[in-house]
């Protein structure tokens, strides 16, 4: 039972082991082709199968943390699950007589056909929930590459099949014949301990094979990579940097300081080349549009734009501005010519990500699918080549990477939606704190305030808890759909500490709710504050 239970622990740490080879492999794969691992599409399932209330829960607590987070316990899932085939591996090379490379061959292709074609389709598709927008679309080549790479390790360090450790004639402990006469025969304990081997004995074999081991994961990533870039030219565009003003943002935002939110763990690289622009369902005329037809097929328009992301926190900072230029949705919608009875827009991105709108919302003059981002095409993490751009609502429904539009007569439920977010989006008014400079003894103060397309009427400040308020100057809006920065200089009346609280009401007088709520599913509200000490 000690030698079995051995045998376990060292299988365990051996399939572990080659479990992490497994990750090193299909990342550097990932990050050559840009085609997702299976570890990412277990990392979306394990957090779509949270209630919606444990997952804001998290997203609350850990905020950027949590999907980083998500990604590396879907990995250390499936270390732990290749960890206990590596146990099987243990058990089954303790009683086989098929030599090393049969064993080694039979478990990387088991292996390949379990990863490839059984657990990847039932983590993917609906057998256990709602689809996913994370599909590895060509896994057979990595997953092969992988399997491999995690049989050498498991042959490494399990070590010899059964037959293989039998002693051979003339050596002391095998008790045969042709031991020395008058030799005694070696006690089965004493072969217990030999075979047991000592932990020493296996230790010193496992440091004698690490360099092997380390070869063969390097031998499997460099295999992967290789084999994902032949043939093809790898170019990196170099983000231009803006200088942001002193304590204050920029009132439009670089677009490498503009704030980034998707679903992704690694977001896609969009060929712009080979890029197009579908726009299906109830049409009369079909559309595969080019970029460069797209960009021909209507007038453009350009305009200042805020987008803010609904996960945002009360005075948080995933808000950013932008000059856009783009053509409008409905003139698209035109040139397909949409039939009798449509409803709903929906759009699709090249992620996988989908969401919808109503036809009033989609043919407003003010709906636009944008192809630059501050005269500039725009960057490939913020949507390249065209993103969705719609007044009034939170990012989630302004897609990036935009691929295709499909014209429709129901109901569709987005990729946030279906995690509980709310369907509509709108933007709640909300303002910010962004500077408390101390000048002597008075306090020069400045932020933010955004409302969607209702704009800001005003800004006020309160240093009583809400018993007084102070108005601020507000800067005018860049557009209708943009921030406005907002300015106040106060003398505290004693020395002491304050807190300061700030509220805005929107261009119809609706004043900026008082009550704190969670960003989900609708948005966060609530009164930013800050605390001020004067001596």
């Amino acid at each position: 039972m000690e030698r079995a239970r051995v045998r376990w622990v060292r299988g365990f740490a051996a399939g572990a082991a080659g479990g992490a080879a497994v990750a090193v492999v299909l990342f550097a794969y990932r990050f050559a082709t840009g085609m997702p691992t299976f570890q990412e599409a277990l990392a979306e399932r394990m957090i779509r199968l949270l209630p919606y209330q444990v997952f804001a829960l998290i997203l609350a607590q850990l905020q950027h943390a949590a999907k980083p987070l998500g990604l590396a316990m879907a990995v250390l899932a499936s270390i732990f699950g290749l960890g206990l085939g590596g146990v099987v591996y243990a058990g089954t090379a303790g009683r086989s007589r098929r030599s090393p490379v049969v064993l080694a061959a039979a478990t990387a292709a088991i292996t390949w056909l379990a990863l490839t074609f059984v657990f990847l389709p039932a983590i993917e598709g609906n057998l256990l929930g709602v689809p996913l927008t994370t599909i590895v679309t060509a896994p057979a080549l990595p997953m092969g590459i992988a399997s491999a790479v995690y049989a050498a390790v498991l042959a490494l360090v399990v070590g010899r099949p059964a037959a293989r450790r039998a002693a051979a004639p003339g050596d002391p402990r095998s008790g045969s014949a042709d031991r020395a006469p008058g030799t005694p025969a070696a006690h089965p304990a004493g072969r217990d301990a030999a075979d047991g081997g000592g932990l020493a004995m296996r230790r010193r074999d496992l440091l004698r094979r690490s360099p092997v081991i380390v070869a063969a994961v390097l031998a499997g990533t460099v295999a992967a990579s290789w084999i994902a870039t032949a043939g093809a030219a790898v170019a990196r565009a170099a983000e231009q940097t803006f200088r942001l003003l002193k304590g204050m943002p920029d009132e439009v935002t670089p677009a490498g300081q503009f704030y980034q939110v998707s679903k992704n763990f690694f977001d896609p690289t969009v060929d712009v080349k080979k890029w197009t622009l579908e726009v299906t369902g109830m049409v009369n005329k079909p559309l595969r549009l080019s970029l460069e037809e797209f960009q021909r097929a209507a007038a453009p328009v350009e305009r200042y734009h805020t987008f803010e992301c609904i996960s945002n926190e009360v005075g948080g900072d995933l808000i950013g501005n932008a000059k856009w230029k783009g053509i409008r949705m409905k003139d698209v919608l035109d040139l397909a010519g949409l039939k009798p009875g449509v409803t709903t827009i929906i759009m699709r991105s090249v992620d996988g990500y989908a969401e919808s709108v109503p036809l009033d919302v989609a043919v407003e003059p003010t709906t636009l699918l944008a192809f630059e981002m501050n005269g500039a095409p725009i960057p490939q993490k913020h949507g390249a080549p065209v993103r969705v751009l719609i007044m009034n609502r939170y990012g989630m429904k302004q897609p990036k990477w935009l691929t295709s539009i499909e014209a429709a007569n129901h109901d569709f439920t987005g990729y946030w939606e279906q995690q509980g977010w709310s369907k509509q989006a709108i933007v709640k008014t909300n303002s910010a704190f962004k500077v408390e400079t101390k000048d002597g003894a008075r306090l020069a103060l400045g932020g933010w305030a955004f409302a969607g397309s209702r704009g800001i009427a005003k800004v006020e400040v309160s240093a009583d808890g809400g018993k007084t308020w102070m108005e601020a100057a507000v800067k005018p809006a860049l557009g209708q759909n943009t921030w406005q920065f907002w300015s106040l200089e106060w003398q505290p009346p004693r020395k002491g500490e304050y807190a300061l609280r700030v509220r805005a009401t929107d261009g119809t007088g609706a004043l900026q709710p008082e009550a704190p709520e969670p960003t989900l599913p609708d948005g966060a509200q609530g009164y930013h504050t800050v605390h001020v000490t004067f001596n």
